[in-house]
């Protein structure tokens, strides 16, 4: 849930302030990026066990370091390669959702088609930015903003099932 709060503050802060958003965006992203795959990567770790795809989110755990620590060292030439670090990162998690989305089809999960959308708007926005890269840099306070939000939300609301799948667990023990 704290990923897809601080995902949503981003997205609005980067709609609002396009200005300053580019700084603030390499600086509180990459942090927030760092931060949110040290998280996953716990949690990947810790229920490795329990969670069959474990793997997919250890992946995104990594990632996030990796695009993180990218944007904290190429403040430089952060105009150049920001279009591109964030393709990738609308591609990946596109398709991290994806499979998600067919995990929780499998098993009955009432928000599947939520995640499914979610990672069908992600994956497509990742491609655009990826094939237009010098409109992307036009545009791409918006693109990131709305694809922060979008992430942020689904977050969220994954955050929000998963807590309720663990009370009715805890219930069936009882």
């Amino acid at each position: 849930m704290l990923k897809g709060l601080i995902f949503i503050f981003l997205g609005i802060y980067i709609l609002k302030f396009p200005i300053s958003g580019m700084l603030g965006l390499i600086v509180y992203g990459g942090f927030a990026l760092i931060l949110s795959g040290l998280i996953i990567s716990v949690f990947a770790i810790t229920t490795h066990k329990t969670n069959h795809n474990w793997s997919w989110h250890i992946s995104e755990g990594i990632l996030d370091i990796i695009l993180g620590i990218i944007l904290l060292l190429n403040l430089g030439l952060t105009a150049i390669t920001l279009p591109y670090v964030f393709a990738i990162f609308g591609i990946f998690t596109g398709i991290f959702w994806i499979v998600e989305a067919l995990s929780f089809k499998r098993k009955g999960y009432k928000p599947w088609i939520v995640a499914l959308l979610a990672g069908l708007l992600s994956l497509v926005i990742g491609i655009l930015i990826f094939l237009h890269p010098v409109i992307a840099m036009l545009t791409i306070f918006g693109f990131i903003g709305c694809m922060f939000i979008l992430q942020g939300f689904f977050l969220v609301l994954f955050s929000i099932e998963i807590s309720q799948v663990s009370k009715i667990g805890d219930v069936a023990a009882d």
